[in-house]
């Protein structure tokens, strides 16, 4: 094995997701992230305020010059949608996948606005490529507002077809998740869920009515906002390599992988050939897969759905990545653990920037052909 450093912003948020959406004890699951949370991070100083006076006024300019000239060039077209207050929230959102739907035309934009007791809610825009799918909503930006989109939301419900999503779980105790995280300010969100077809659930259709019900603090009744929603991706690469690696007692399986222009996504299967469970071993729990193409490229983890029956020995995981920019040659699966303290349960090992240290297992490596 060699041990690696790795620096990703988005690790932990792995590490809290595959931990959280596997059945083991809730009190222990806390503590191991609540542990984390207290070492030191490096400090993030955001000046917003200024950056916002300076949106604000740029959009003004540029709003103005609209109605100065009936012409805008592709020039000014495009230097437009760079502007945070006009642009597309998916474009912003630092996913490179959602930005890809934007600018490849694989979104819609159904621009539906829902108001109750003086609160607004739109969605802007939509992706799905028939792995995820991604709601992109707002309320009218202002310049002094302090509580963001996300803190007023404190619930919301997805319905397929008038159906609860978990409809199309496998079952009650592996249900789909859903995921909000922050849009390109603080009067915008993301809200994302996918299906777990690879793991028995029913898979989405291609084209269905979305209903979303949020909870607004402070408003007595659920906001409603119907949408349309379509798979308009039409070009995918989908293998199912069953490649498996052993080492030691961990037997894994590479079943399926789909690459979109938006999502790139992979499902494994991994099981304990002696007698051990998944249960409490958080090393295991928190184990990450690396994939890289022929040049060694690295595309970067999203987020997933694992999961494994209580005191079960089989793991399955759906893990979604960010999409390669070109279909590649070959991709290589590099799974890692994390490394922890021996002295304190629960606790990683942190390098000196204060990153979970990681260790390969270079036996568990899965390399596949990807084009013929």
């Amino acid at each position: 094995m060699s041990i690696h450093l790795k620096q990703n912003d988005k690790d932990m948020a792995q590490i809290e997701l595959l931990i959280r959406e596997t059945p083991v004890e809730v009190d222990l699951v806390d503590r191991v992230i609540s542990k984390y949370e207290r070492n030191e991070q490096p400090q993030v100083v955001k000046h917003q305020k200024k950056w916002h006076y300076k949106v604000a006024f740029a959009t003004a300019m540029l709003v103005s010059l609209l109605f100065i000239t009936s012409f805008i060039s592709p020039t000014m077209a495009a230097t437009l949608k760079q502007v945070p207050v006009l642009s597309s929230i998916f474009r912003l959102a630092g996913d490179l996948g959602l930005q890809m739907a934007d600018e490849k035309g694989l979104s819609t934009k159904p621009q539906t606005s829902v108001t109750q007791e003086g609160f607004t809610l739109s969605v802007s825009e939509v992706a799905y490529d028939g792995t995820r799918v991604s709601i992109a909503i707002e309320r009218p930006y202002k310049e002094d507002q302090k509580e963001a989109l996300m803190d007023c939301i404190s619930n919301y419900n997805l319905f397929i077809n008038d159906e609860p999503i978990n409809s199309f779980a496998p079952s009650e105790s592996n249900s789909i998740s859903r995921f909000m995280y922050p849009g390109k300010d603080n009067a915008s969100v993301i809200i994302e869920f996918s299906d777990l077809r690879n793991q028995g659930g029913k898979p989405f259709p291609e084209q269905f009515d979305l209903t979303i019900q949020a909870f607004v603090r402070g408003i007595e009744n659920p906001i409603e906002i119907d949408i349309p929603v379509k798979n308009k991706v039409k070009d995918y690469v989908t293998l199912a390599p069953n490649i498996s690696r052993q080492y030691d007692n961990i037997h894994l399986t590479l079943e399926k992988v789909k690459l979109t222009p938006v999502t790139t996504s992979i499902t494994t299967r991994m099981v304990l050939t002696d007698n051990s469970t998944f249960t409490d071993n958080l090393t295991l729990l928190t184990m990450g897969i690396v994939i890289i193409d022929e040049h060694g490229r690295e595309i970067e983890v999203i987020g997933g759905n694992g999961w494994n029956a209580t005191n079960g020995n089989i793991h399955l995981d759906d893990l979604r990545y960010t999409p390669f920019e070109s279909v590649p040659k070959t991709i290589t699966l590099k799974p890692y653990i994390h490394l922890f303290k021996e002295n304190e349960k629960g606790m990683f090992q942190l390098d000196k920037n204060g990153y979970p240290k990681i260790q390969y297992i270079p036996e568990l490596e899965i390399t596949i052909p990807v084009q013929p």
